[in-house]
């Protein structure tokens, strides 16, 4: 009878042991291998993103350092100017524009001088402001209301009056002068300063002013009157305006300042013919014809008469 052949189970004996020992110990292997890799990628993340943060870090440092204070550099600052006022804006008007602008110094920029433009809107002898930023400086560009009269109704209450019935706040004004209106029939309906005033009386006392303003600059830049005949004036008188009193008074007279004289100047400006009185460049002819041969209207005759044809 023939011998039955051993057969071994596979995967059993010794091949099964080393074939089992052989994969495990490549399994083995690849794991450390794979470990390793994790690990290497992982510390060079970690490195990375240290290097990274530094990086952020001196970069700000720098940033704060340097571009911080170049930019601030940049924001210059300066005073208020105003550019080409009138010869009546004195210390005591620049003193106003502080109180509303303040001292200073402003930002040089745009929108500072917005805002200065708009602060300064409230005065009332400035009109058309314009504000502009220079390196150095804010300046004010305006036109500067030229104060014609004076209204004073007591207690305190003063306003000026500019060529076109503007009023005008009171600050005390000695470059240039300042008559006093009086007998305005309703003084009290004087509106507040910035806005023009309607009444016809005082209208009319302001053309006066205005006009004989006007005649002594003329004069004197010819070189023909030492100084202003305005300088002898004390007040205008419109009490008989439109000739509400009587019909033979001077409609508007003038007052001198030596208290005695009176020039009889008659009607309104441009109302001459009307009342048949002389044309008005004839009184203003005979006026500084008088003025001019005397150097002066104090104590040279008791009135002008200006009327007269």
């Amino acid at each position: 009878m023939a011998k039955k052949r051993k057969t071994t189970k596979k995967g059993g004996g010794l091949s099964g042991f080393f074939s089992k020992k052989k994969k495990s110990s490549r399994s083995r292997s690849k794991k450390a291998s794979s470990s390793w890799s994790f690990n290497l990628k992982f510390t060079l993340a970690i490195l990375i993103t240290v290097l990274l943060l530094t990086g952020i870090a001196v970069s700000l440092f720098y940033m704060d350092r340097y571009i911080k204070p170049n930019a601030s550099s940049k924001q210059a600052y300066g005073s208020l100017v105003l550019a080409e006022p009138g010869i009546w804006v004195n210390e005591d008007w620049k003193q106003k524009v502080q109180e509303i602008t303040g001292k200073g110094p402003f930002l040089l920029d745009d929108r500072s001088a917005k805002d200065l433009a708009q602060k300064l809107q409230v005065l009332s002898w400035m009109d058309n402001i314009h504000v502009k930023t220079t390196p150095e400086k804010i300046l004010v560009y305006a036109d500067y209301r030229r104060p014609v009269a004076l209204v004073d109704l007591g207690g305190g209450k003063k306003y000026y009056l500019d060529a076109q019935m503007v009023v005008m706040d009171y600050i005390p004004v000695t470059a240039i002068p300042t008559i006093e209106i009086k007998g305005i029939a309703s003084p009290r309906s004087i509106p507040t300063p910035g806005n023009r005033w309607a009444a016809e009386d005082a209208h009319a006392g302001v053309d006066l002013l205005d006009i004989l303003y006007k005649m002594d600059l003329h004069f004197q830049q010819q070189q023909q009157m030492e100084k202003p005949l305005l300088d002898d004036i004390e007040s205008v008188d419109v009490s008989n305006f439109a000739a509400r009193r009587s019909n033979s008074a001077p409609h508007l007279f003038l007052n001198v300042k030596d208290g005695s004289t009176r020039v009889f100047w008659g009607a309104a400006w441009g109302q001459a013919a009307r009342y048949l009185e002389q044309d008005e460049k004839d009184k203003l002819a005979d006026l500084y014809q008088f003025f001019m041969d005397n150097n002066s209207l104090r104590g040279k005759a008791k009135y002008i008469e200006l009327r007269q044809l």
